[in-house]
């Protein structure tokens, strides 16, 4: 097998004519000229078009619909309301996002109820934790319905919200929908797509406290009746607000439709990123807290290399055989890379000033994805009732080669010391000498059967559920020993639901639901860990939902019990080695409420009151056992909350602020490392002198709170901080 090296060659090629860092004369001279070539389709794509065709607006004032009334396919692929779906489902609107001034979709991720983040670059600084349950093997992150099986824990896209037309939220067992590794919940986040209504374009231009610049590009429209396009694309750049900060980031999309027929659509995608988040690995912390006077220092390597890049094509497909009749399919290639070359583990001496360094990672990770999803929607009537059916496939391949200096002990080695005030930190080989080796490639092959329906039962009642099945098969080459060790899995999960209509936009539901997460990830299983079967789970939820006053007032509120067995978590003496834990579950209560009491106001909150415990769990080291019945797991909080208001003050002026609630979190399941609760407030100030243009300046984290935002699992000796207060000019223009 020929060991796989060097960047992708489509990263490669698209590097080659496009500068990562170019100048700000020469990005101008860039988005003046993509501004008159797109001025001139505008005006092309206007002769081709209605002439009713309409400039986008990005709108201030809110709509009087009840969001609680707008189909979508966060609980499944029958595009149910949330008042319909016996489930907690959320959707965040791209506007939304963009109009609260979100710079990524981790911000606006969790603004979501009961959602929260666990971010470092170990993870992709991605990962999510919901209802007593934390990372991508239990809160899946989905990109327009497609998974990707994560090697490592690691899902670094999407992360820009520019091309962004909504963020699905199903909170709870999602397994129905996507298989494996959706106990807690799952997120979609869903692209904007060619538009053949109208033409429109649009540039943003933002700039920002520690050099931060973001320049963004979408163009959509109908070329002729037949062909409608998109292309986006987005830069982000910065200084950082930590020393040695600098990160940047890329996104270019681009979208063609074709109508074949009156009856047949086809899609042909392509999205790539490329993501440089920089080298901060958080600060060292001295007796349980941070050391303020080393808030803004970095204590990476100075030529540390983190580096993300993903590209992702597919081809859609639908047609509508009868008018009651769908058609959707999916074929897809997903590639990506991911570079890590650093060291990533700080421990401070107070009485000596200097910081001891260790875990210098040098790895070099490629995966490849590809399959073919397909599902048909059936409408009609069963027993005289309305009655919606989805069956549907998923077949899938990822091979995933790995390249790392890990030792025999699966160790990074190497640990350096360096003053704790020194300018310069010093260069990775002073580190280790510890070399980069092609160690293994796993190939994942995976194929399921599904099925969801929903019957209306009576004028009042309607009764949703779902089966699906199934089955993994793995195969480890292991590079350096010459041998090979396989693996086959069989999952199966199903739910069934029923929602009562008591009075109209009022709905009562309950739902039962039986899920699985694998025990680690699939994409990049060793060999040791093949032995293990995936972790089953099972959610009883009942709740309320509630659309008053023409839509002027939303409220919902659920109340679940989870209840997950036999899964893995890593030792708390040993964290390389895993423990099982035979039972673990949470229990809580989630409520939202969306209150527009005038197009003027909007109030918007959400909270969660979560307990999540071991029920059956102990470890043991050496000859000491210790039980852990009762503890907090890693990385889940007791209590989020989050609240937004809006003023329109002036009719082209609108005022906003905002708070983000996180309450105390362990960073190991023996709760000795505590992350402390925080409360982030933001603030913002909108202007739109006209229809095309519009202004807006953005506060983060207004009163300068110091936090610990994350840090990495069982840290006991730093945590990474969230950014401090900093001011966001943004201008947006459309045309």
């Amino acid at each position: 097998m020929k060991k796989p090296i060097g960047r992708t060659a489509l990263a490669a090629q698209f590097h080659s004519s496009i500068a990562i860092r170019p100048s700000r004369k020469r990005l101008a001279v860039a988005l003046a000229g993509a501004c008159a070539a797109m001025s001139a389709t505008h005006v092309w794509a206007q002769n081709q078009a209605s002439s009713d065709s309409a400039l986008p607006q990005i709108v201030v004032s809110p709509q009087q619909e009840s969001d609680l009334n707008k189909p979508s396919t966060a609980g499944g692929r029958l595009e149910l309301t949330p008042l319909e779906t016996p489930a907690s489902v959320t959707v965040i609107s791209g506007d939304t996002i963009r109009e609260r001034g979100y710079q990524t979709l981790l911000d606006a991720e969790t603004r979501a109820p009961g959602i929260t983040s666990v971010p470092f670059s170990g993870n992709g600084n991605n990962s999510l934790s919901a209802r007593g349950f934390y990372g991508p093997n239990s809160i899946s992150q989905l990109y327009d319905g497609m998974q990707l099986y994560n090697a490592g824990g690691v899902v670094t896209f999407p992360f820009d919200p520019w091309n962004v037309e909504r963020v699905e939220f199903l909170n709870g067992p999602a397994s129905v929908l996507y298989g494996t590794g959706f106990i807690g919940g799952a997120v979609n986040v869903v692209p904007k797509k060619p538009d053949f209504s109208k033409q429109s374009n649009e540039v943003q231009l933002s700039a920002g406290s520690f050099g931060t610049w973001r320049q963004a590009i979408d163009s959509t429209g109908a070329i002729n009746d037949r062909l409608a396009y998109r292309i986006n694309a987005s830069r982000t750049s910065s200084d950082g607000w930590m020393e040695h900060g600098r990160n940047d980031s890329l996104t270019v999309s681009a979208a063609l439709s074709w109508k074949a027929t009156d009856a047949l659509t086809l899609t042909l995608s392509n999205d790539y990123g490329d993501i440089n988040p920089g080298s901060y690995e958080g600060t060292p912390i001295a007796n349980g807290s941070y050391v303020p006077s080393l808030r803004y220092k970095n204590f990476n390597v100075d030529d540390a290399d983190v580096r993300f890049t993903e590209n992702r094509t597919y081809l859609r497909a639908r047609y509508q055989l009868t008018p009651d009749v769908v058609f959707n399919n999916d074929v897809y290639l997903i590639k990506h890379e991911r570079r890590y070359k650093e060291t990533y583990t700080y421990a401070y001496n107070p009485v000596t000033g200097n910081v001891a360094r260790s875990n210098y990672r040098d790895i070099l990770g490629y995966q490849t994805q590809y399959g073919d999803h397909g599902y048909a929607t059936i409408n009609g009537d069963l027993l005289g009732r309305k009655n919606q059916l989805v069956v549907g496939f998923d077949l899938n391949r990822s091979t995933y080669d790995r390249n790392d200096n890990t030792n025999s002990a699966g160790n990074f080695p190497g640990a350096n010391t360096i003053s704790a005030n020194s300018s310069s930190s010093g260069s990775f080989v002073q580190g280790t000498t510890a070399s980069m080796r092609y160690l293994y490639r796993v190939t994942l092959d995976q194929a399921g059967v599904f099925l969801q329906d929903r019957h209306q039962l009576a004028d009042q009642w309607s009764l949703t559920g779902g089966v699906r099945g199934d089955n993994y098969q793995s195969k480890r080459d292991d590079m350096l020993s010459g041998t090979s060790a396989t693996g086959n899995i069989n999952a199966m999960s199903w739910n069934t639901g029923v929602v009562f209509t008591p009075v109209h936009n009022t709905s009562l539901y309950a739902q039962y639901a039986v899920a699985s997460d694998p025990a680690t990830s699939l994409a990049s299983i060793s060999a040791s860990q093949m032995q293990y079967a995936v972790s089953r789970g099972k959610q009883v939820e009942v709740g309320v939902k509630q659309s008053l006053w023409d839509g002027k007032l939303d409220w919902t509120l659920a109340a679940y019990r989870i209840i997950k067995s036999n899964l893995l978590t890593s030792n708390v003496g040993t964290p390389l080695l895993s423990d099982t834990v035979g039972q673990q579950s949470s229990r809580g209560l989630e409520a939202t409420i969306a209150f527009k009491p005038t197009r003027d106001w909007r109030i918007e909150a959400n909270a969660s009151v979560l307990q999540a415990r071991f029920d059956n769990f102990s470890t043991t080291s050496g000859n000491t056992v210790t039980v852990y019945n009762g503890y907090l797991p890693q990385f889940v909080p007791k209590r989020t909350g989050n609240l937004f208001v809006a003023w329109a003050f002036l009719p082209q002026w609108e005022v906003r602020t905002g708070a983000h609630y996180v309450s105390d979190r362990y960073s190991d399941n023996a709760q000795k490392n505590r992350l402390p609760a925080y409360t982030v407030l933001d603030a913002g100030l909108a202007w739109r002198p006209s229809e095309r243009l519009k202004f807006d300046l953005r506060v983060d984290n207004l009163a300068d709170k110091i936090y610990a935002a994350s840090t990495y699992a069982n840290s006991s000796t730093q945590w990474i901080l969230g950014a401090p207060r900093s001011y966001t000019l943004t201008m947006n223009y459309a045309f």
